[in-house]
């Protein structure tokens, strides 16, 4: 081997040592920086009770309520990555109406200094509660205060005393759980775990067979009343609509590697106590998330998913013990087996959008189209996404289906009512309680500008990681 070849082979050695030396070293250098973001992930929770008194009026019979038969709270989660902070709160009532979202958010500004934009808010969609409260006249909704559903059997209680009252209490016992899940911020690592759930759930709008039927056997009144109800079969007349099995657990855990607090998600209204019950309820929800609170520790809560046309796949008292005994045991289950993630920087935005409306829909908010608002809340490949109103359970599949971030979840019944229920194209040709003229006040294609908006706001926050 000549001199030259000696030199040639020497600093190709070299090339290659350095070039070892310096992927072991970035190696070593993204690892030790996803350690650190780890413990930069900071959250912290707490609740509060704001069950109301219960002189307030149920909106289902417009009479005071019969009693009290479980406590509801507003449950706070505070994310901070040691420079940013976004607030996640989940109340036990049926909505988040856009008044409402508005002076949790600027209270929680005033106190804690938390931008507006990155407050969170999630309604369970719980019957057994009062619908959140409408704060002055200036609601983004035009002329339309009270959904009508609220007040058709009394008139609006904003002046009655024990509602007026109450309106107070809510914002002020949701503003400390804020303050209270803020000074309870410890280093935390994120984790995410999945179970089916769907034996506990039903599509309630069956697609109709439009010809060829000659006779059915399904009885007249075949529901969840009925002596022979059962939620797993359909006659030849129809075929089963569009249901999410999927439960999501997501886990923040302390150093020791305890449970801090489980977010646990999926599509479901929580109507199994109703209408069995005048009494004040959290529902299965409710129960279940103090049932996991026994089973897990921490303080968890639950985050409601696109759950317009999903019901629980049976009703009353006996129903929701059972679905909250097996929802907390598939979470608990689910945080066993759950991954850890990385926890790269919170980022947090929302999305403006006008949602075209039909002709009664204009009529009855005197608006051309109404404001509404998608939300976006990520931490590493998770995404939680906001839709406001009652949202079927397509869109919220449609808009996991396109996302860029392997983990998302996405709510309805957050940061306001927008047109209520709200389905994809071709929903309204299937008629139906959920289509009709005053609960869906959006037109065919309204679900689409909202799927459209999230999906552009979940790109665009993907893109500035």
């Amino acid at each position: 081997m000549n001199r030259l070849h000696r030199i040639f082979l020497l600093k190709m050695l070299l090339f290659i040592a350095l070039f070892c030396i310096s992927a072991s070293t970035m190696v070593a250098t993204n690892y030790i920086s996803s350690n650190i973001q780890d413990m930069n992930l900071q959250v912290g929770v707490a609740k509060k009770d704001i069950t109301p008194p219960v002189e307030v009026k149920n909106w289902v019979t417009g009479k005071s309520y019969t009693g009290i038969s479980s406590p509801i709270f507003s449950r706070a989660l505070v994310l901070s990555d040691g420079v940013d902070k976004a607030v996640i709160i989940h109340w036990e009532l049926v909505d988040a109406g856009e008044s409402a979202t508005k002076q949790v958010r600027e209270k929680i500004a005033e106190k804690l200094g938390i931008p507006e934009n990155n407050i969170m808010l999630n309604a369970a969609h719980n019957h057994s509660a009062p619908w959140s409260p409408v704060y002055g006249n200036d609601n983004n909704r035009g002329k339309e205060l009270d959904p009508w559903w609220v007040t058709r059997h009394m008139p609006r209680q904003n002046e009655d005393p024990y509602f007026k009252k109450w309106m107070e209490v809510l914002i002020a016992e949701t503003v400390q759980a804020v303050e209270e899940a803020n000074e309870n911020l410890q280093p935390a690592s994120l984790w995410i775990g999945r179970y089916d759930a769907s034996k506990y759930m039903r599509n309630r709008r069956p697609r109709p067979v439009t010809w060829g039927v000659e006779k059915t056997g399904t009885p007249d009144g075949f529901n969840y009343k009925h002596e022979d109800w059962d939620p797993n079969v359909l006659s030849g007349e129809s075929t089963f609509g569009p249901l999410d099995r999927t439960l999501t657990a997501i886990s923040f855990r302390d150093t020791e590697g305890n449970n801090i607090s489980t977010i646990f998600h999926m599509s479901c209204h929580a109507v199994s106590i109703y209408p069995f019950s005048d009494d004040l309820s959290g529902d299965w929800s409710g129960q279940a998330t103090e049932e996991l609170n026994e089973k897990l520790g921490g303080e968890n809560l639950f985050l409601q998913g696109t759950a317009g046309d999903i019901n629980p796949w049976r009703r009353g008292p006996e129903a929701v013990d059972e679905m909250a005994e097996g929802l907390s045991s598939y979470i608990s289950t689910a945080y066993s087996f759950s991954a850890r993630i990385q926890s790269s920087p919170l980022k947090v935005g929302t999305k403006g959008m006008g949602l075209p409306l039909t002709d009664y829909g204009r009529e009855r908010t005197g608006l051309n189209v109404l404001p509404a608002e998608v939300q976006v809340v990520s931490v590493g490949p998770l995404a939680i996404v906001t839709l406001p109103g009652e949202p079927m359970t397509e869109l919220g599949m449609a808009i996991r289906s396109a996302s860029p971030f392997p983990h998302t979840i996405v709510l309805g019944y957050s940061n306001g009512n927008g047109g209520h229920y709200c389905g994809m194209p071709g929903e309204k040709e299937y008629g139906g309680y959920e289509t009709g003229e005053r609960t869906n006040l959006g037109t065919d294609n309204s679900g689409l500008f909202m799927v459209k908006s999230a999906i552009e706001l979940l790109n665009s926050i993907f893109e500035s990681e």
